[in-house]
């Protein structure tokens, strides 16, 4: 298994201790967003492994709404040049909130085997209409084209909006073979998303765990909140505590 270790590129003053985490084989490699406007030069610098999180709806970015398709490819493009020159193995991407059929849209003028379709909560932040909260949605989003992000977080959130048992529909996603995955710790009252430390929520992680595709080269991105933004600490915790549970379950 291979652990990422979550960055935005205005977190580029953490990257010496990035790197640091990740010669001494902490995390294997940094999941990037790459915020409009930024510089890639500092992340041109360090010769590491990176992973690219397409920037999200935080920044204006909503494939699922047509009206917005020219502003939301233009960044699409701008990440992928991202992708390219960090040498990105894989590129995340939000389905987006309002019609899945625009989202369907967007997607087929895209040609990059490296795009993973994220599934998504069923309600959105601001208590949007999320699209990509079904297994059934994902396999129409990725079309036989893309491959599959699959947050394990935001499907409790959409089985506790949907009131089924997250188990069982963390299990029904497994048909679509996921290799890459989000993890973060949650509470089971709760139907927004959250990304609490590993261990502070109620989440079932020995369970989600054992869900993991054994058959596969699997990639896991922790997805916990860092108080102090100028520090990786709290991430190599969290990743030593799922590490923790991970080895528990081999014993």
């Amino acid at each position: 298994m291979r652990f990422g270790l979550k960055l935005w590129s205005t977190n580029s003053d953490t990257l010496p201790e990035a790197e640091q985490l990740i010669n001494q084989d902490v995390f294997q490699y940094i999941e990037l967003t790459p915020v409009p406007k930024t510089d890639m030069s500092p992340f041109l610098a360090y010769d590491l492994p990176y992973m690219i999180h397409i920037t999200t709806e935080r920044y204006g970015v909503n494939i699922a709404n047509k009206k917005n398709h020219g502003f939301s490819l233009k960044i699409i493009h701008d990440c992928i040049d991202w992708a390219d020159e960090l040498n990105a193995k894989y590129m995340v991407l939000h389905p987006g909130f309002g019609e899945i059929e625009h989202s369907i849209e967007l997607l087929s003028t895209l040609d990059d085997e490296r795009i993973l379709i994220e599934n998504m909560p069923k309600t959105g932040m601001n208590n949007e209409v999320m699209v990509g909260y079904l297994p059934e949605q994902i396999e129409r989003l990725m079309n036989k084209k893309f491959g599959f992000c699959f947050d394990l977080n935001h499907a409790i959130k959409a089985a506790i909006g949907l009131k089924m048992e997250y188990k069982a529909f963390i299990d029904s996603f497994l048909t679509l073979s996921p290799f890459y995955y989000h993890i973060s710790d949650g509470d089971l009252n709760v139907e927004k998303d959250q990304h609490l430390n590993i261990g502070e929520g109620k989440y079932d992680l020995k369970y989600l765990m054992k869900s993991l595709n054994a058959d596969s080269k699997t990639y896991m991105t922790i997805e916990t909140p860092r108080t102090n933004i100028h520090s990786l600490k709290e991430d190599n915790i969290n990743i030593q505590k799922l590490k923790d549970i991970i080895n528990s379950l081999t014993l």
